[in-house]
């Protein structure tokens, strides 16, 4: 109830409004589709369950969120207890439980929250698998995993990892164990592969997820990659674009239709290419990324959880329990356990298998997510260790320095913050207009362009809600400042030169509408006006 004023809670923007579009498709009876997936499937079938069963309901998806990061939490729990002890299972949870950036994803509509409570699942089933080697753990084990697949696709590189830790890392009879990997992979395949049939019949090539890699291995790592996500044509970074747009252009490049699967390729092998033209420019963005993935910044997407911060009360705990202080005491944890490497080494390798293919892409808050998941419990093995350390006076300075250096390693500033939260608030602003709220629409924008005065965007939008709001001398001041920014944006005359008019300054509207037909003689509006007014 404390974020009810957050324009975004009514209407939904970029992802989850596609997601929930998508659902109310499924939900109105379009359930097999009718072309192969391109982002993970199982989210939005999950909404579309749920709009059957209590209508489209945007409060009621949060709620049964909300349960679901409840289960997470109490799955945490079991897995640091089965993993350590009952006191680290319980630090685990009340970690988990607390944690902002976790409570932040269960209350937004964002396929975050269900792989959330899917990873957590497939740690406790794996942490059971291996204390008591059960069938129906391994499958399991199997068939959490396979919905993990199909609600965060890099979970894709540790269906490997598992069977391999079954056969190497289990103590148990020969055949058993491999008993135990064929029902792992039978709990898999239930999941995976009727979707991989799905797509075959409706793309001719089989995939057990989506064909998204190539396009995100090159906003990744293409040679004006910054770390983070930048759609493919600026402005469009949208579900309802993204697909159309990597079909488009390498289409428009190739000269021909391609496939799902060969558009996906175009794209890797264009990233591939770029990286081999400038290798040590690769480098300098791969130890960037590096840096991002352990920075206590939270990356937004469309959505920040630090402006949700500024209305609830258990987010605003962000301000000291966040990724930077989670980290470290899992770093601690990882080295305080370091005997216990042959119980762990599972949990170790889905770790690092997890860090490197964020790095490999892009970073984002909530891709980043799962690796604060698999942190928890040896954080709470870190805390149970340094409660000890300081009782018995032992290792205190190695605890300390090896705290204190990769607090700071983790909390050093390696974002430009102020531009990725002034943009969330023009995203707010751009929503609470369409909403029929100015008021609160003209009040984020300008909050937008006094965190960050460079971001010409800004003014354009601020300009475009005055205008809604009949001030056009200030749409005039907004769009005049915004095309000293940047003198490059497309359509700024057109909307000068409109607010100019409505001002009462005709000589000086007809120049901007000429500009605007000297920049785009198709530009039908500024022809239009022009005549009206000469």
């Amino acid at each position: 109830m404390q974020t009810i004023e957050v324009p975004t809670l009514i209407r939904l923007l970029g992802d989850a409004r596609g997601y929930f579009d998508w659902a109310v498709r499924i939900s109105d009876g379009n359930w097999y589709g009718t072309e192969t997936f391109y982002q993970a499937p199982l989210y939005p079938y999950f909404l579309a369950v749920l709009i059957k069963i209590f209508g489209p309901s945007v409060t009621g998806i949060r709620l049964v969120q909300m349960i679901l990061g409840v289960a997470g939490v109490a799955l945490i729990g079991l897995t640091g207890r089965k993993l350590f002890s009952e006191k680290v299972g319980l630090v685990s949870a009340l970690m988990l439980a607390a944690y902002p950036p976790a409570i932040y994803y269960d209350g937004i509509i964002q396929k975050a929250a269900l792989a959330t409570f899917l990873l957590c699942l497939v740690l406790t089933a794996c942490a059971y698998l291996q204390k008591d080697p059960r069938w129906w753990h391994a499958v399991l084990a199997g068939v959490s995993l396979g919905m993990l697949v199909l609600t965060r696709e890099n979970a894709l590189l540790w269906t490997p990892i598992i069977p391999l830790w079954i056969l190497l890392g289990l103590r148990d009879a020969k055949w058993r164990r491999w008993t135990l990997v064929g029902c792992y992979a039978g709990g898999l395949a239930v999941i995976l592969l009727p979707v991989a049939a799905r797509n075959a019949s409706l793309g001719g090539e089989w995939s057990p997820t989506t064909f998204q890699a190539g396009p995100n291995f090159y906003i990744g790592n293409n040679r004006q990659a910054n770390g983070i996500y930048v759609p493919l044509i600026p402005g469009r970074g949208t579900p309802m674009y993204e697909r159309a747009d990597a079909e488009r252009l390498a289409e428009q490049t190739v000269g021909h239709e391609l496939s799902a699967r060969e558009v996906s390729k175009f794209w890797m092998s264009r990233a591939w290419e770029d990286i081999r033209q400038a290798p040590g420019r690769w480098v300098q963005l791969m130890v960037a990324k590096t840096f991002m993935v352990f920075n206590r910044y939270e990356v937004p997407d469309v959505e920040s959880m630090y402006i949700f911060r500024e209305y609830s009360g258990p987010l605003k705990l962000s301000r000291i329990w966040h990724f930077g202080t989670l980290c470290p005491l899992g770093i601690w944890g990882l080295i305080a356990t370091r005997r216990n490497w042959r119980q762990l080494w599972l949990f170790y390798l889905l770790l690092v298998t997890m860090i490197a293919a964020v790095v490999l892409f892009f970073i984002l808050g909530r891709y980043r997510n799962p690796i604060a998941i698999l942190l928890i419990p040896f954080a709470a093995a870190g805390v149970a260790d340094l409660i000890a350390c300081v009782r018995e006076r032992r290792r205190l300075i190695s605890a300390a320095v090896v705290l204190l250096l990769s607090g700071i390693f983790c909390n050093i500033h390696v974002h430009e913050e102020r531009s990725l939260q002034a943009s969330c608030y023009m995203n707010m602003g751009i929503s609470a207009c369409k909403a029929g709220d100015l008021p609160a629409g003209i009040r984020m924008l300008q909050h937008a362009i006094d965190e960050f005065p460079e971001m010409a965007e800004g003014y354009v939008n601020l300009g475009r809600a005055y205008m809604m709001n009949r001030q056009p001398d200030l749409a005039a001041q907004c769009f005049q400042n915004a095309l000293i920014l940047d003198p490059r944006l497309m359509g700024i005359h057109y909307q000068l030169g409109e607010a100019l008019e409505y001002s009462g300054k005709r000589q000086q509207a007809i120049e901007q509408y000429q500009r605007a037909l000297t920049i785009n003689p198709a530009d039908a509006r500024a022809a239009e006006a022009l005549n009206r007014l000469q």
